[in-house]
C-alpha cells in the first residue's frame, strides 16, 4: 500500500509540475502580446524602446528553456515514472530566478540611470514564487524565496551601490514570500497525501467487503458511516440450489470442490450483478439473492426473473464448453415487502433482508425437485414480469408451503 501511495504521490506531483510550467509560459507569452500592444498603441520614449530592445532575447530564453522543461516533464509522464530529481528541481528553480537577475544586471550596465529594481520587473521575482507552490515542496518555495531576496540584496549593493531600509524592506518580503508560499505548498501537499491515503484506506476497504459481501453493500456501509439502517422495501428474493451438490461433492477432493463452487458461483454473481441484484449469502450449494435493496429497483420482480434465465443459459454454455461440470439447478423467486438493514450486536453486525417473502422464495425452490423444474416464480412475481418474460411460463396452479396456511399459484419459467 506505501509503495503504490508513494506512486500515486509522485504522479500528482509530476502533474503539478506540468501544470506550474504552463501556467510560466501562458505568463511570458501574454507579456510578448502585452509589450507587441504596447509598443504599437501607446508612445513609449526611447529610452524605454533602447532597454527593450537590449533585453527583447530574454523572454524567449525563458520560453526555450520552459519548452524543454514540459518536455522533459511529459517523458516522465508517459513512461509511468514517478518522481523528479530534487537536484533538477533545485536547479530548475535557479535558473528561473537568475534569469530576471541577468535582465535587471544588464539592463543596469547599459543604462545606469535606470533602476530596474524599482521598475515592475521586480514583479516577475513573485511571479515564480508563487508558482513554487505548485511543486508541493516546502524547501523549493523557501529556496525560491530566499534566491530571490539574495539576488535583489547583491544588484543593489555591488550594482546600484546603494542599499537602505526600503530596500532591505522588498528583500525581506521577497524572503517571507518565498516562507508563505512553502508554508501553502506544504499545507496542499498534505491534503493530497491524507486524500490518497482515504482513497486507499476506502478502496482497500471495500476490497475486503467485496469478498464477504456484495460490493453495493459495502458501499452503502462505507457511505452512512458503518451503519445502514432498517427500513421497509419492496424486493425479490431469488434462491439458487445446485442439484445433488453432496452426491457431487462425495467424489471429488476438497480443492475440486473449491474450484467448482468459484466457477458457479462467478457465474451466477455476474448475471446478478448485470441485472441490478446482490448475493447476500452463498449457502454452500446455493445462494440468496436480493433484488430492490439496499439500492432501490422500479420493478425488482422483472430483474429477478431476467438473471434467472441469464444464469440457466450461461450454465448451459459453460457446461457445453467443458467448463463447468454438468450440474442441475433450482432457482424459486418471490417478491414482497421485507425489512433491510444491519442486524447484529455492537461487536458483529450484518446486512439482513428479512421478511415473509424470503422464506416463501426459499419455499419455491425447494418445489422444484416436486415439478423436475430449474425456475419457479410464484404469482406476485408473474404480475409484475409476465409481459416481459422472454420464454413461455406454465401456470402449475395453487401449491402449498410449509409452514403457511394459504396456498400460493405457482408458475414455472423452465
Amino acid at each position: 500500500m506505501k509503495i503504490h501511495f508513494q506512486q500515486q504521490l509522485g504522479e500528482e506531483l509530476l502533474r503539478s509540475e506540468k501544470r506550474r510550467i504552463i501556467i510560466v509560459i501562458s505568463i511570458i507569452l501574454f507579456l510578448l502580446c502585452y509589450r507587441l500592444i504596447e509598443g504599437n498603441l501607446f508612445e513609449i520614449d526611447m529610452e524605454t524602446k533602447r532597454i527593450h530592445s537590449v533585453i527583447k532575447l530574454f523572454p524567449f530564453v525563458i520560453l526555450l528553456f520552459e519548452f524543454l522543461s514540459l518536455w522533459y516533464i511529459n517523458r516522465k509522464i508517459k513512461s509511468k515514472a514517478n518522481k523528479i530529481p530534487l537536484f533538477g528541481q533545485y536547479l530548475n528553480t535557479a535558473f528561473e530566478i537568475c534569469i530576471p537577475s541577468l535582465i535587471i544586471l544588464t539592463v543596469a550596465k547599459q543604462f545606469p540611470t535606470y533602476n530596474m529594481l524599482k521598475s515592475p520587473a521586480l514583479s516577475i521575482y513573485f511571479v515564480f514564487i508563487i508558482l513554487s507552490t505548485l511543486r508541493l515542496n516546502f524547501f523549493l518555495s523557501c529556496f525560491c524565496g530566499l534566491l530571490a531576496a539574495v539576488s535583489y540584496f547583491m544588484l543593489y549593493i555591488f550594482v546600484y551601490q546603494h542599499f537602505d531600509f526600503n530596500d532591505a524592506s522588498r528583500a525581506m518580503i521577497l524572503l517571507i514570500s518565498g516562507i508563505a508560499a512553502g508554508l501553502v505548498a506544504a499545507q496542499i501537499k498534505n491534503g493530497i497525501n491524507k486524500s490518497v491515503l482515504e482513497t486507499e484506506r476506502r478502496q482497500r476497504v471495500e476490497n475486503l467487503f467485496g469478498q464477504q459481501i456484495s460490493m453495493e453493500i459495502a458501499e452503502k456501509i462505507l457511505e452512512n458511516n458503518g451503519e445502514i439502517e432498517s427500513k421497509r422495501m419492496t424486493v425479490a428474493i431469488m434462491f439458487v440450489d445446485i442439484r445433488n451438490f453432496t452426491n457431487f461433492a462425495a467424489n471429488r477432493s476438497p480443492e475440486q470442490i473449491v474450484q467448482y463452487q468459484n466457477a458457479f458461483f462467478t457465474l451466477v454473481s455476474n448475471a446478478v450483478a448485470q441485472n441490478g441484484g446482490i448475493v447476500n449469502q452463498f449457502l454452500g450449494d446455493g445462494c440468496m439473492v436480493t433484488f430492490g435493496a439496499p439500492a432501490a429497483l422500479d420493478n425488482p420482480a422483472l430483474h429477478a426473473v431476467r438473471a434467472a434465465i441469464e444464469i440457466r443459459e450461461k450454465l448451459q454454455e459453460e457446461i457445453q464448453a467443458g467448463r463447468i461440470a454438468d450440474t442441475s439447478i433450482g432457482i424459486g423467486i418471490h417478491t414482497g415487502d421485507a425489512v433491510t438493514g444491519n442486524i447484529g450486536t455492537d461487536i458483529r453486525q450484518q446486512y439482513s433482508v428479512t421478511g415473509k417473502c424470503v422464506i416463501v422464495a426459499a419455499r419455491v425452490e425447494q418445489l422444484n425437485k416436486e415439478f423436475n423444474s430449474q425456475i419457479l416464480i410464484t404469482q406476485e412475481v408473474f404480475n409484475h414480469a409476465q409481459p416481459y418474460i422472454p420464454v413461455a411460463t406454465e401456470d402449475l396452479g395453487k401449491i402449498g408451503l410449509k409452514g403457511f396456511e394459504e396456498p400460493y399459484i405457482i408458475h414455472k419459467v423452465a
